[in-house]
């Protein structure tokens, strides 16, 4: 019963944290040149980058940052779609 009861646990956690360490270095690469496009105001290169990020958070069902990354995504791409207008 033991046996079975861990796993069942190792299977639900695996599954819960469904991410690689892969998939969490290129969160974190993403995120680092998120911020520097912000700093240089480039705000398309901030779009493209955060959408990978919601990308691979909707991917891996991380759920505390799927809603987070894509109200960034909407916000540096309206911000983008705005510059490109007063060109």
């Amino acid at each position: 019963m033991k046996k079975l009861f861990l796993l069942g646990l190792v299977t639900f956690s695996s599954m819960t944290f469904a991410i690689t360490n892969e998939e969490l270095g290129k969160m974190l690469r993403f995120q680092d040149l998120v911020n520097t496009a912000i700093d240089n105001n480039n705000y398309d290169l901030a779009c493209k980058a955060q959408s990978e990020i919601y990308d691979l958070a909707k991917k891996a069902q991380i759920r505390d940052m799927i809603q987070k990354s894509e109200d960034q995504k909407n916000a540096y791409c309206s911000v983008k779609k705005y510059s490109l207008l007063n060109k």
